[in-house]
């Protein structure tokens, strides 16, 4: 009787230390996971790194990591963007792990009797010194939603390949990055 009661009080105890490793665990993949949230914000602490070659159009308002998608002003709308061969670099606050990021492109072409603006991008994902492509093409358009494998990021860069179908521009509104479940 005694030593079934050690026994089962032993096993009570693997249980519980079980758990509080699991709890341990889960909280430490949501904090690199960030539970869904946007980790290009000024509340997530990102910074735009490539702010020195970089131009605002109606000043800090334009900067990519604002939380309103789209605010529009009666001479235009805010944005940020770089010359041809300039690249638009997005720091993070410390290492995530990662899997989307969007970016919402200037697509108001339409105001001034303008077609659809294709962009000519690469996007590279930033890891310590490393850095790795997760999207090449000259077909990225108004809202582009880029997929790629799980991996820790510290840095996203925005290359400028071709400028758009109307101007050798990069012309980003806004930014986000985050971990999505499959």
């Amino acid at each position: 009787m005694k030593s079934g009661l050690i026994v089962i009080n032993f096993l009570i105890l693997i249980q519980i230390t079980k758990q509080n490793c699991i709890r341990q665990s889960n909280n430490l993949n949501s904090l690199l996971k960030r539970n869904h949230q946007n980790v290009l914000s000024y509340q997530s602490g990102a910074l735009i790194s490539s702010k020195n070659i970089n131009y605002f159009q109606y000043g800090n308002s334009g900067v990519a990591l604002k939380d309103e998608i789209y605010e529009i002003l009666p001479l235009g709308e805010y944005f940020q963007y770089c010359y041809l061969g300039q690249s638009i670099s997005i720091k993070l606050l410390q290492k995530y792990l990662l899997n989307k990021l969007k970016i919402w492109f200037w697509d108001y072409g339409y105001r001034h009797n303008q077609g659809i603006r294709y962009y000519d991008i690469i996007v590279y994902a930033k890891l310590d010194k490393g850095k790795n492509i997760i999207y090449d093409s000259n077909l990225a358009i108004s809202l582009m939603t880029i997929e790629f494998p799980d991996q820790f990021v510290e840095e996203f860069q925005i290359l400028n390949v071709g400028g758009n179908t109307y101007n050798t521009f990069l012309h980003i509104m806004k930014v986000e990055a985050y971990y999505k479940f499959s």
